[in-house]
């Protein structure tokens, strides 16, 4: 009798248990990638193995912008265009990056642009995807698949009806040295029709941060797009729109954005650990991830193919739910948080008299925090300890193979104080008393987001909205000893759930393990919800026993998994190492991000990190570890044609400066100790000049990507006494072969770039 009493007090839990199962698992069905078609599909459906088919022309070698490798991938890109019948055209344009980047980049790009006519444009769609790749990746994710896929898509498009407007391909040059593809597309099109009129101009731009992952409509620039994003099944939330506009991080949208043209980005972003290095290869590609791309941007175009592209909307928040998107205008972002903030009095002061304590809600509250920040410990905490146990993986910057077992291990942990906070608070409070503590939280959550981030108050006002609903629904209706009333607890949680649970497991790929208390910030609102579960509470030793067992876990999934996580062809091991020969000197140096542990590499390194400052100025940011290395006879940076002309004080230099062969950038050095420079010309590019005494001798400068073989014409106007000094950094693929540098095995690889990883550095001075 007593056991079918316990069983029949836990139906209420098990009951709502199932509905928030029910709820997640509807909740996170876009994350789930879907079968790639076949070759054989309709002519009118996207094929991810007729787009992968593509990728040996593309994406078969590293082909950064101006390399041979990437001439041949533009060669073949113009035929494959061709075959569709459209005209392309090659728009080459010396460029400099966005306006917001210091130091500025600048190159040679040249793009590829099609257009596939409108029977009666209201404006134009550019699909936009860039075919150039850094200089040790074959680029297979980064970008060559979604180039592949914009091939499928105008095959598509050309094999179905002609839609309304006018359908724009281009395949940008130089992004991943500076979006210098889209600058110089933006630069040529200044003062055109189209430049005019920016608004009737929609981007859909595709990227890859990793081989494998569900597509995300990560960023919307401009309003009136959510029906887009609704056609294209993409999940998305304005919440990383709104933290995305934070991040130091760029696409190619960012320069059509600048340029007041509205658009959408989408990318694919699980596995990161492969993203810009050499294993980002067409095998590691996950043809699924191909699919849902080419789904998803087709979709997106075709209804904006058919849309009055002259009118946008209002819809200033945006998130997927249940397979659809909700989205509504700015205005109603702070009125629905202020309501949901006042509905926590109003609904203390409603159930003081069915059951609802006041004074036991808010004890509740206050010491809440606490699991907060205990969250964001566990993650920073966490990361210090991984990277101290494993030096290696800093070198991937938090992004490793195996990701799910420390973000269950930090969970576990995390579960540990949410248990905790709730059977203290459980003791002089209710569970509907704790929960609308917590709901509290959540409506000061929505008020802030609604001042600061207002694309995020989402994930806060909706489930404060309905949660204190629910409890004012349950304080009416129950009786106050009802067993019901602990369940209908947990049951605030069920939106908490559909909102907040798919954004928790979109940021851990995407932040990865350095960045993981963001995710684990939003897990505790979200698991504080559910402890009502437990009711009624076991025995205090079951509990003590739980938590203890569960911190154990926690910390053991943690150390177990960073003890047996090793590597494989499959998953190289990441290794730092580069070669600095200072050409004025003589002098040959081995640098790295990493330390003495890694193989091969560590016993070159015999000296402690040092930070180089002026010495060499790209290389001045980060402390790296060194050691003496052999000279080796490489070839050198050189200037020709240098003159001088002086005019009231100003003088300018004009210069013609030859990097070595092979080398797919030059970084040019100002010493600014006693000069200003006022502004420069480089290539014909205009750029702005910089301060008289910065910190640091070399306080201006510029890169150059891949730059000619017979050199770069620079003009530079300063003012200052003396020649002013030059210092000229190349940057070459590769360790030299005279200097005895180590060769990785089959289960490593050099680390992502832009890092110190199997690149050599040529240094030389020069005073003009």
């Amino acid at each position: 009798m007593q056991v079918l009493t316990k069983i029949r007090s836990r139906i209420p839990a098990l009951a709502v248990l199932l509905l928030l199962i029910l709820t997640a698992v509807v909740a996170t069905l876009p994350l789930r990638t879907s079968e790639p078609r076949p070759a054989s599909a309709p002519a009118g459906d996207f094929s991810a193995t007729r787009a992968v088919a593509r990728l040996d022309g593309i994406a078969k070698v590293p082909h950064p912008v101006g390399s041979a490798a990437q001439s041949d991938v533009r060669e073949y890109l113009v035929g494959e265009l061709r075959k569709l019948g459209l005209r392309p055209e090659v728009q080459t344009r010396v460029a400099p990056s966005h306006t917001d980047d210091y130091p500025a980049v600048v190159g040679s790009v040249s793009n590829i642009h099609a257009t596939i006519p409108g029977r009666k444009p209201t404006g134009r769609v550019l699909v936009v995807a860039h075919y150039d790749s850094v200089p040790i990746a074959p680029g297979a994710a980064d970008d060559g698949s979604n180039v592949a896929a914009i091939l499928e898509i105008a095959r598509v498009l050309k094999a179905g009806p002609q839609l309304r407007n006018d359908i724009e391909i281009l395949f940008t040059d130089g992004e991943e040295q500076g979006l210098l593809g889209a600058q110089a597309f933006v630069d040529a099109e200044a003062g055109t029709r189209r430049a005019a009129a920016p608004r009737q101009t929609v981007v859909v731009n595709m990227e890859g941060r990793g081989p494998s992952g569900p597509v995300m409509m990560f960023q919307m620039a401009g309003t009136g797009l959510t029906p887009a994003v609704r056609a294209s099944g993409a999940l998305t939330t304005s919440f990383s729109a709104a933290v995305y506009d934070q991040l130091p991080n760029d696409t190619d949208l960012t320069v059509f954005d600048e340029a007041g043209m509205r658009g959408l980005n989408f990318a694919f972003m699980d596995g990161s650990a492969h993203y810009h290095t050499a294993h980002d290869s067409i095998d590691r590609l996950d043809r699924a991830s191909v699919q849902d791309m080419g789904d998803a941007a087709l979709g997106a175009v075709r209804r904006l193919g058919g849309a009055d592209l002259a009118q946008s909307g209002s819809d200033a928040t945006y998130f997927s739910l249940f397979g659809t998107v909700v989205s509504y205008p700015a205005w109603l972002v702070l009125p629905l948080a202020v309501v949901a903030a006042l509905g926590v009095p109003l609904l203390l002061w409603f159930g003081r008299r069915r059951g609802l304590s006041p004074r036991a809600a808010g004890r509740a509250a206050a010491a809440f925090p606490l699991t907060l920040i205990g969250a964001a410990v566990i993650g920073l905490a966490g990361w210090w300890a991984l990277s101290l146990a494993r030096p290696d993986f800093a070198l991937g910057e938090g992004s490793v193979y195996h990701l799910g077992r420390y973000a269950w291990g930090e969970a576990l942990l995390l579960l540990v104080l949410l248990v905790a906070w709730y059977c203290w608070a459980r003791r002089k409070a209710t569970p509907l008393d704790i929960v609308v503590g917590v709901l509290g939280w959540f409506a000061l959550l929505a008020v802030v987001c609604a001042v600061l981030l207002p694309g995020g108050a989402y994930l806060f006002t909706w489930p404060a909205l309905t949660g204190l609903a629910v409890v004012a629904m349950t304080l009416g209706l129950l009786p106050e000893h009802s067993p019901w009333r602990a369940a209908a607890a947990a049951v605030t949680a069920v939106p908490a759930v559909a909102l907040v649970l798919p954004v928790v497991l979109l940021l851990l790929p995407a932040l990865g393990l350095t960045l993981t208390a963001a995710p684990l910030v939003l897990a505790a609102l979200l698991a504080a919800l559910l402890p009502s579960l437990l009711e009624p509470l076991p025995p205090r030793r079951a509990v003590v026993a739980g938590v203890l067992a569960m911190a154990v876990a926690g910390a053991g999934t943690l150390g177990v998994g960073t003890a047996l996580d090793g590597y494989s062809a499959d998953e190289p091991r990441p290794v730092s190492l580069g070669y600095v020969l200072e050409s004025d000197t003589g002098k040959a140096t081995w640098v790295s991000l990493g330390d003495t542990s890694q193989p091969a590499v560590g016993k070159l390194l015999t000296g402690e990190p040092t930070r180089y400052d002026g010495s060499i100025p790209p290389l001045g940011d980060v402390a790296l570890a060194h050691g003496a290395a052999e000279a080796a006879p490489l070839d050198v940076p050189r200037t020709v044609n240098a003159s001088t002309t002086e005019a009231d004080g100003v003088r300018t230099i004009r210069v013609r400066i030859q990097a070595p062969a092979g080398a797919h950038s030059i970084d040019v050095h100002a010493g600014t100790d006693n000069h200003e420079i006022l502004d420069a010309t480089v290539e014909g590019a205009k750029l702005t000049g910089g301060p008289e005494h910065p910190e640091g001798d070399w306080g201006w400068s510029f890169s150059y990507a891949a730059p000619p073989a017979d050199g770069i014409d620079v003009t530079i106007r300063t003012r200052g006494k003396g020649p002013l000094p030059l210092r000229v950094v190349s940057t070459a693929v590769g360790l030299p072969d005279g200097a005895d540098a180590p060769a990785l095995t089959a289960d490593q690889s050099w680390a992502g770039w832009p890092s110190v990883a199997g690149q050599t550095f040529v240094v030389r001075t020069f005073r003009l």
